[in-house]
């Protein structure tokens, strides 16, 4: 009897232990695959800096990531590894890190005009490994403006020593503002030419600017395939002169704090007045009213 427990139990514990790694395996295998985007920016053709997001699929929607430390490197040797390492992310509530060039990397950036950027992660108790690389070649942008107020905008890449113009990019241009970028005239976008030229006629006449009347200029390249994104700003005296307002700081209705009229300010107070004072009268009543209570009981 004791015999076939022992036996029993033996076969139990293999059975289980058979299925130890074979649940883990089951729940490696159900992993959301991590989904890491890479996105190239340069400014004004001087900085540089990555932005990138990691998402995954959850209930057949993708959501952002937070915490996901990524590593970034510039360029790899022939084994694929990264060799330059740009920095560590982590990323936010929405799953977004962004860094920029770290001046060390400087003499790599400027040995060739193509570059692969190389973002990875490490496996975790959530996701596997993961390797994801974005290719680009060097590329800038340069306006020039004319007195007819026709704004030129020259796309070229770097080949060899030299910087060559682009045909077939396609090049917003626009105007600075604080909710974004508004277009100079009709086009939404235009296409570069033999020459990597475009060309666009400035139409927002009477378009607010700052105390000189300048407004910001912007040609972009947004999410090219090939390049990245680019963006450059010129600043141009095309808009109208800001004037401050002098009646500001009168006596209105829309006036400022401490600025609004006089019969206003006598109304409002008077109703503050007459309100507080009526509850104050009406506690005064009760306190009253309490005392001569006393006063009889004391009497009776």
């Amino acid at each position: 009897m004791k015999r076939n427990i022992i036996n029993i139990c033996f076969v139990v514990f293999i059975l289980f232990s058979g299925f130890a790694p074979f649940t883990a395996k089951a729940q490696d295998s159900e992993k959301n695959p991590l989904l890491v985007k890479l996105s190239y920016f340069s400014n004004d053709n001087k900085s540089q800096y990555l932005i990138v997001n990691a998402k995954t699929k959850v209930a057949g929607k993708f959501q952002p990531v937070k915490g996901t430390a990524i590593k970034l490197f510039l360029d790899k040797d022939s084994t694929g590894k990264g060799i330059g390492l740009i920095a560590t992310v982590i990323t936010d509530e929405k799953g977004k890190g962004v860094t920029n060039f770290p001046p060390s990397l400087e003499k790599i950036w400027k040995a060739s005009p193509n570059h692969t950027f190389i973002a990875i992660t490490d496996k975790s108790q959530q996701f596997d490994e993961t390797n994801t690389e974005l290719s680009i070649v060097k590329a800038r942008i340069t306006v020039d403006t004319a007195d007819d107020k026709n704004v030129t905008a020259t796309f070229s890449e770097f080949k060899g020593d030299n910087w060559v113009p682009v045909k077939g990019v396609e090049i917003k241009m626009g105007i600075k503002r604080f909710g974004g970028d508004l277009q100079i005239g009709e086009e939404q976008s235009y296409t570069t030419d033999s020459l990597g030229h475009v060309k666009g006629e400035f139409k927002k006449a009477g378009l607010p600017g700052d105390q000189s009347g300048n407004i910001v200029i912007v040609a972009k390249v947004e999410d090219n395939e090939q390049y990245g994104n680019l963006r450059i700003e010129k600043v141009v005296p095309w808009g109208v002169k800001f004037v401050a307002d002098k009646d500001f700081f009168h006596r209105a209705l829309w006036g400022s704090q401490f600025h609004s009229p006089v019969w206003l300010v006598f109304m409002a107070y008077s109703i503050i007045i007459t309100v507080w004072g009526t509850l104050i009268y009406l506690v005064f009543l009760l306190i009253k009213i309490k005392k001569l209570g006393q006063e009889e009981k004391t009497l009776n």
